[in-house]
């Protein structure tokens, strides 16, 4: 019999995060944003999330995702339209040498979207795009870092995927107080030439500004 647990605040911004902002979290990822880097503890305390039907465990094949400092773009109506080639170039230039491989991840399970608003959860709903998915995670987990107002404000592509019924989808939106979109953000990934000038296309189409990370 699973013993009550108590949930600390370090668990709730864990499980809210997973509900609310991304898909999932990389084990490592976890450890080093919400304990310090130290993943023994990071484990025990998951197994125990787990265990409660908070969080699921599952394993993904999945690049190891760069170190995100800053995004690769970032455009808002009447600049200058970016450098659609140079931007590719980038963004595929930083996955060299950065094979695929198996990778431990952490969901929300249906029972935590349940307590925190979030949306229904417990599984990948595209496991080939996990490297994406971390990549998204690792863009909020840095807003959350620098500009917590932001990470604050960010809402996630499943939250906001009926406001776009047959529109392109980007990775989250940043609103304001009225819930209107103030900024659109975009995980890169590899993108060649034409997607990244399709996503600024979209976007300069909507009148909306925009990051590529």
């Amino acid at each position: 019999m699973i013993r009550e647990l108590h949930v600390m605040n370090r668990d709730h911004e864990l499980l809210q995060s997973l509900s609310q902002k991304v898909r999932l979290f990389s084990q490592r990822q976890v450890a080093e944003e919400f304990w310090n880097g130290a993943l023994p503890n990071a484990r025990r305390r998951l197994k125990q999330l787990a265990g409660n039907d908070l969080l699921s465990r599952i394993t993904v094949h999945a690049r190891s995702i760069p170190v995100l400092e800053s995004p690769l773009a970032s455009w808002r109506p009447g600049d200058s339209v970016p450098n659609f080639g140079q931007v590719a170039y980038r963004c595929q230039d930083r996955w060299r040498h950065r094979p695929v491989r198996s990778c431990t991840a952490w969901l929300a399970t249906e029972k935590a979207a349940q307590l925190y608003g979030g949306v229904r959860r417990g599984k990948l709903k595209n496991p080939v795009q996990a490297t994406h998915d971390l990549g998204v995670a690792a863009v909020w987990l840095r807003l959350r870092q620098v500009a917590p107002q932001w990470a604050a404000a960010w809402r996630g592509e499943d939250l906001l995927a009926h406001t776009r019924v047959a529109e392109k989808l980007p990775d989250a939106f940043i609103v304001d107080p009225q819930e209107q979109v103030a900024w659109v953000i975009e995980f890169g990934g590899g993108y060649d030439t034409d997607r990244v000038k399709a996503f600024h296309e979209d976007c300069a189409q909507r009148n909306l500004p925009y990051q590529m990370w």
